[in-house]
Formats: structure tokens, C-alpha cells, sequence
């Protein structure tokens, strides 16, 4: 297959060009000043040429940070429906987060977990387990065995029931990232007792606190802030304690939603060079804050909250300055009925894929982000972070992941038409000029910028380990 006439970004910029792909691998990129272009035609003799019409071709979008449900919160959304959602985003890989139903703690349910994706998924799937109850060393030595891409702790509410304020905990657990090599995700978030929650409803609701306001107090930026202080304390000891290993723990934050966090973690970069952390920021922390007003509230109910506007502007200008490692949606789908309940009764989180592409590509045709910042944070920064060594760039020898993007008239963006099973949004009736042309997996289209194809050909990515001492 040939694209040509394509606006192809390569090395920070988008130049005018053609693409050669066979065997799902970019096999040889062009350029229309590039004297070998004459070549192609010896190339493909087939009349499988497709005209891009200037449309931009950017690489597939590797998002580290999504709940695809299935198994037993199928009601939410499926693999189906997440991973069609996610194609027809232009989205081609995406982390599967492991508080399921049933928690993905054992090597069982791994397994099972993984065998509900197989042959029922649009894009690739790597899956981020939970660790086992006791930090049981077998059982997590036998996860790793089926080749989960990392674990993810939930300190404010534990999958395993393990108490990871605990420093023996946070010491034997790195210790075994340390040593079969696989990263740990952290919802960097500190516990608070259940007591003191409802105590802080109950007085904000007396006090006719607005809801969004109320929640960001409750699970306020200190709460956050003081989680990563926590564990950086306890990875700080743990490597002058272990100065054998070579490299080490990768730990990655996800969904960094405050300045006191961001900057904690801008900080220790410089302060402590052995650090191996990074993190992403989700588009709902870039792009919303606590004051704006939605169809209803719970439909602005995430977790970590949407923060202030000082805290939002303040994310948004390290994403310009290049400062943001990830951006990650946390598509956390629920029912609608769950989301239509009052606000402390409703669940956190809301659908983020379908909506992701458009509003971040949409600040980029209005000139107020650099598109090399956005495919570095959505593309490359995720492939070269988590060892995805042929996904996350336009290379000769790269898998053929990638989408078309076109500038259109702008229309409304309504959660109605989502292919996720959650049809609402925070961000329901903004205008985007952004559309998805088309999206390709390994050089197959899987969406043709109106429907997505019936062709299931993601395939479960596999994280293959080796113990470092």
C-alpha cells in the first residue's frame, strides 16, 4: 500500500510526502524534494495507492492510562466498545488499569482478564495488574510470567487491601520492580478515612458548598502533593540502600492534576539525578477547572478532582514549555444512571477517549500548542517510556500505527455519538474543526473517519521481563 500527498510529520515538522507499507511496517518514506522518489514506483506496481489530499498523517496515539471494564462492569463498557471508541480516536494503543471487577490481583485473573480481550479488541491492549495480596512474591513472579506491561497501586483505597504508607510495603515492592524489571503506576493519593469524608460533606451540603468546589477541599492538592512526597522519601532510601542495580524502579504518577504535585516532580529531576519517575497529566486537568459549569455536576466528577484555575494554568503552561512527560485520558466509562445520580452518590470519572485528539489538536490549528509537544506526549514519550521500541513514530521499520487528521467546519461535540457505552461528557457542546480522517493499525484501517471496521485485528501487547540480579 502507498500514501501519497500526505503531510507526514517527521523530525518535529510536517513535510509534504508519500509512504510505502507492507507487511503492517513503514517500509520507505519519501519526501516530494527528495531525489529517490522516483523509486516508489518500482516499489508497488498494485493499484493500492491512496490519495491523502494534504490531510496531516501523525503516529498512532499510545495512551498509558484507560479502564476498559468488561468482565463483571460489562454494563459500563466492553473491550468492544472501549477499543472502538479509542480507533475511531485515532488512538491505537492504549493500558488497561486493573481495578476490575474482579480486581486483577491474581495470576488467574490476569489470565482471564487477558482472555476476554483476545480477538475482541480494535487496537493493541497491554494490561497493568494489581499487586497480590501480601505482596506474595510467587503469585506476583507468575503475573509478570504473562507478560503485563506494569503494576498500579491505589493507595487512598488498596485493590490487594495493602497499606502502602507502610515503608516496608513501599520497600518490598520496589524491590521487585527492581528486580523482574517492570514499572509500577501509582494514583498518587494519600488515604483518608471514610469518617472524615462524610464529616466534610456533610458540612459543605449545610453550607451549600458548590459540589466541584466541595470535592477538590476534600481530596485537595495536599493530598496528592504529600503521596509522592511520601513514596520519593521511601525510592530515595531504597537506592542508596541497593546501589548494585544498574538501573532503577521506573515509577510512573499517573494523572498529576495540581501545581504543588507538578512541581515536586519538575523539582526532583534535577535535585536527585537516580530518579526514574515520570508521569502524565490527563486533557480534563489540562483543559477544565472547578468553576466552569456543566449539564450536571457529577458529569464533572473525577478523581483526583478538577482543580482550581491557578492549577489548571499552571499544567497547561509546563505542557507548552515541553515540561509534561504523558498525557493520559483515564477513560473511566460509567452508566448513565450511575452519572445522573446526586453528586456524592455518583461515581468519579467520565469517557475520555473520543474527545482527547479533537480538543488537543484543536488547540494546535488555533496556534496554542506546538504539535511537536503534542505527538511527543501522546506518541513518542509512551512508546520510548514503557519499551513499545516499534510504535510511537513515523520510521522507516515502525509499525504502520498512524491516523489522518483533517481541518473542517467546526461542529459540536456530542457524547450521543460516542462508540463508548458512556454517552456523556464534561466537555459535551464545544466546537472542534478537528475531524479523524482515518486510522490505521499495522497499515490495516480500522476506522474510515465515519465508522469503524468490523475487522478485530488488536493484538494484546506483551512485556517480556528479565530479573536484573
Amino acid at each position: 500500500m502507498i500514501l501519497k500527498n500526505a503531510r507526514i510529520y517527521s523530525d518535529n515538522e510536517l513535510r509534504l510526502g508519500s509512504i510505502y507499507i507492507s507487511d503492517g511496517k513503514f517500509k520507505k518514506i519519501i519526501f516530494h524534494n527528495n531525489k529517490d522518489g522516483a523509486q516508489f514506483d518500482d516499489i508497488n506496481n498494485s493499484d493500492n495507492i491512496i490519495d491523502c489530499n494534504n490531510k496531516i498523517l501523525l503516529p498512532g496515539i499510545i495512551d498509558v492510562h484507560s479502564h476498559l471494564r468488561d468482565l463483571d462492569q460489562a454494563e459500563k463498557e466492553t473491550f468492544i466498545t472501549g477499543t472502538k471508541a479509542a480507533a475511531a480516536s485515532g488512538i491505537t494503543t492504549v493500558f488497561d488499569m486493573p481495578n476490575t471487577i474482579p480486581p486483577a490481583i491474581t495470576s488467574h485473573d490476569v489470565e482471564k482478564w487477558m482472555d476476554a480481550a483476545r480477538n475482541n479488541i480494535f487496537i493493541d491492549v497491554g494490561f497493568i495488574a494489581g499487586v497480590p495480596e501480601k505482596i506474595n512474591q510467587e503469585e506476583f513472579e507468575n503475573i509478570v510470567n504473562l507478560g503485563v506491561m506494569g503494576f498500579k497501586i491505589y493507595p487512598h483505597s488498596p485493590i490487594s487491601k495493602i497499606d502502602w504508607i507502610n515503608p516496608q510495603n513501599v520497600e518490598q515492592i520496589l524491590h521487585f520492580i527492581s528486580k523482574y524489571n517492570v514499572p509500577l503506576f501509582i494514583h498518587p493519593q494519600m488515604p483518608i478515612k471514610n469518617s472524615e469524608v462524610n464529616r466534610k460533606v456533610e458540612n459543605g451540603i449545610d453550607q451549600k458548598r458548590a459540589p466541584l468546589k466541595l470535592f477538590n477541599e476534600i481530596y485537595s492538592n495536599d493530598i496528592e502533593k504529600n503521596f509522592i512526597d511520601h513514596f520519593q522519601k521511601h525510592y530515595e532510601r531504597f537506592i542508596i540502600n541497593n546501589k548494585a542495580f544498574s538501573t532503577y524502579p521506573h515509577i510512573h504518577f499517573c494523572h498529576i492534576s495540581s501545581k504543588e504535585a507538578l512541581y515536586i516532580l519538575l523539582n526532583a529531576r534535577f535535585e536527585v539525578s537516580l530518579l526514574n519517575f515520570s508521569f502524565e497529566v490527563t486533557p480534563h486537568h489540562l483543559l477544565l477547572n472547578n468553576d466552569m459549569k456543566f449539564e450536571k455536576d457529577s458529569f464533572g466528577k473525577v478523581l483526583p478532582p478538577l482543580r482550581d484555575e491557578l492549577d489548571r494554568n499552571y499544567l497547561y503552561q509546563n505542557l507548552e514549555n515541553g515540561k509534561i512527560d504523558l498525557i493520559g485520558t483515564d477513560h473511566a466509562p460509567h452508566t448513565i444512571e450511575e452519572k445522573t445520580r446526586s453528586f456524592f452518590e455518583a461515581p468519579s470519572g467520565f469517557p475520555g477517549f473520543e474527545t482527547y485528539p479533537l480538543l488537543l489538536l484543536e488547540k494546535i490549528f488555533n496556534s496554542d500548542l506546538q504539535l511537536k509537544i503534542f505527538i511527543k506526549c501522546s506518541s513518542e514519550m509512551p512508546a520510548k517510556l514503557f519499551g513499545l521500541n516499534n510504535k510511537g513514530f513515523i520510521k522507516e521499520g515502525y509499525d504502520a500505527d498512524f491516523y489522518l487528521v483533517e481541518k473542517i467546519n467546526p461542529y459540536t461535540i456530542n457524547p450521543e455519538k460516542f462508540y463508548s457505552k458512556a454517552k456523556f461528557s464534561p466537555f459535551k457542546g464545544l466546537k472542534t474543526t478537528v475531524k479523524i480522517s482515518g486510522v490505521y493499525l499495522r497499515g490495516q484501517k480500522i476506522y474510515d473517519g465515519v465508522n469503524v471496521l468490523s475487522n478485530k485485528i488488536g493484538q494484546i501487547i506483551h512485556k517480556r521481563n528479565s530479573i536484573k540480579y
